[in-house]
């Protein structure tokens, strides 16, 4: 006889669980013989094993002392690493607006929890990657959503609805953003600036695929771009797992002095610090010059990419779609151009073993204010081979979803 299950007295946003559409489509992308189009992970046949087994090799005489506990904000030569990084992306940074993070959604879960409380006012893109959302709403802060372009946030909007709300936080991905793909010029990132010192909302850059630009003019970073009177307005999100290893967990955040100390207090109520072994390995991949060595051949190898499914869905597709080719990334954002949704056209994606996300999944509010024609496609995991049969799949479930054919797949 089982024992019944406690009646417990869970917070607000946790009385019900959140499962992101990517998350529940894994099943089907990982069958054997699909072509996953789905997920947002960098291809681990591209990971650096004997770059990283070499960093690794070089700490081992000193491994004793990286076993054990560390500063909370970072080890030393990471952080010196980082800095450096930032540097070369046109952010100077000083030592104590710098802090260690275990990935670039860990920073903006700590800025989430120093600075929003219940009832605090939070504007991001519509769409947006969700597990930003749930790390703002898991506050009890309000998150509104502010329209996007194929050339990202619309500032007027913004302006709009900051006047309005009076945000504390306005988050943003302004290269080439998840889901969109979109990159923000120059010209809106110094108005973003402007709004931040205007309306006095702290404006987060989360910058996870800046390095991976494949055609373009480079822009900088929107901290880069900043002043005197904007800087203390910033704070900046960065990541290794795009462009390293995911597994590593080694991300970074740079804030005002004060809103960082705060933040490595948080960290220490999650973790004490993240593995200092593993920073250690980090920077010694830096400073070392593999890291440097290691992005131009991801970039070559994900811009194939992107050039392949481009071809694909040009040649196999064509009016059938529309979309505005990214410059840099991981993800195209394509609309159906007919009357069918990409909901609807999924189980017959599914059944002829090619997945995407649809695009509904990554507005705010789902039932309300989407656009249901919408679907996102990553390309790096796939090679160029398989990126077009993916969408040769793709355009013969759309001939089976358009003649009405029985489907197998529910995903009811």
């Amino acid at each position: 006889m089982s024992a019944a299950v406690p009646n417990y007295a869970f917070t607000d946003p946790f009385k019900e669980i959140y499962i992101p559409p990517i998350r529940s489509l894994a099943p089907y992308a990982s069958r054997p013989g699909t072509v996953s189009l789905s997920g947002g992970y960098p291809a681990p046949e591209l990971f650096d094993v004997e770059g990283l087994q070499e960093a690794s090799d070089r700490i081992m005489p000193n491994l004793r002392g990286f076993l054990q506990y560390a500063n909370v904000e970072g080890q030393a030569s990471l952080l010196a690493a980082l800095i450096g990084l930032c540097g070369e992306r046109g952010i100077a940074c000083a030592p104590d607006e710098i802090m260690v993070t275990g990935g670039a959604q860990h920073g903006m879960a700590l800025l989430s929890r120093v600075l929003l409380a219940q009832g605090d006012n939070v504007i991001v893109e519509d769409p947006a990657f969700p597990n930003t959302v749930q790390a703002f709403r898991y506050t009890g802060a309000h998150v509104h959503g502010v329209p996007v372009t194929s050339a990202g946030v619309d500032v007027d909007a913004l302006d709009e609805m900051a006047a309005r709300l009076k945000p504390k936080i306005v988050s943003v991905v302004a290269s080439f953003s998840n889901p969109g793909g979109a990159t923000v010029s120059r010209e809106n990132r110094l108005r973003l600036l402007q709004l931040a010192v205007k309306h006095r909302f702290l404006l987060i850059e989360d910058d996870p695929y800046g390095e991976l630009r494949y055609c373009g003019e480079k822009v900088p970073p929107i901290m880069a771009l900043a002043d005197a009177q904007s800087r203390p307005w910033v704070a900046y999100t960065s990541t290794m797992s795009k462009t390293m290893a995911p597994g590593m967990r080694v991300g970074w955040l740079v804030a005002p002095a004060e809103i960082r100390r705060r933040c490595v207090s948080a960290k220490a109520a999650d973790d004490m610090s993240n593995p200092v072994w593993i920073q250690e390995i980090a920077a010694q991949y830096i400073t070392g010059g593999r890291y440097h060595e290691h992005v131009p051949r991801i970039r070559a190898a994900y811009g194939a990419r992107c050039e392949a499914l481009d071809r694909a869905l040009a040649g196999m597709l064509g009016d059938r779609v529309g979309y505005v080719k990214p410059e840099g990334g991981m993800f195209f954002w394509v609309r159906l151009a007919g009357e069918i949704d990409a909901t609807r056209l999924l189980p017959y994606a599914i059944e002829k073993e090619v997945v995407f996300v649809p695009g509904q999944g990554f507005y705010l509010d789902p039932a309300r204010h989407v656009d249901r024609h919408a679907m996102r496609l990553s390309f790096v995991t796939v090679d160029e081979a398989r990126l077009t049969l993916g969408i040769e799949r793709l355009a013969r479930a759309l001939d089976a979803c358009e003649a009405r054919e029985p489907v197998a797949v529910s995903l009811a």
